[in-house]
């Protein structure tokens, strides 16, 4: 066999729509006679197929409550911004700057720190509530 009938084949390879086909010009690419080796054999599988597998395991979700998840991340968030807006605004306020924003400034860091503690506790909750399912 030459190459420009290697390449033929190997093209033909690529575009063969039955798996007996396929087998056949494997095997003469290979340098073997088919009909003189017999039926070529499948092999079998040797395991289950992924979905079985998939369908016996139960489902693994990721536990959120028990590592605390976003909100113990955001709830720290709320309270640093809260703090730091508040921070701001007292020493704007020691220093004798008072324009009228630092009143605002002060309740917008009263409610970032309310929420960020709101936060905390509803985490701390899923926590608690996680931890005794398992």
């Amino acid at each position: 066999m030459d190459e420009r009938e290697r390449l033929k084949l190997i093209n033909r390879l690529k575009t063969a729509k039955t798996s007996e086909e396929r087998d056949k010009i494997l095997w003469y690419l290979a340098g073997q006679d088919k009909e003189a080796q017999g039926r070529a054999r499948r092999a079998e599988p040797t395991r289950t197929p992924a979905r079985d597998e998939a369908e016996e395991k139960p489902r693994v979700s990721l536990p959120v409550g028990k590592l605390g998840g976003v909100g113990s991340f955001t709830a720290l968030l709320f309270l640093f911004y809260g703090l730091v807006t508040i921070v701001t605004a007292v020493m704007k306020i020691l220093e004798g700057k008072i324009e009228g924003d630092e009143i605002k400034q002060l309740i917008m860091g009263g409610l970032f720190l309310l929420f960020g503690v709101v936060i905390y506790l509803r985490a701390r909750r899923a926590q608690q509530k996680a931890a005794e399912e398992t």
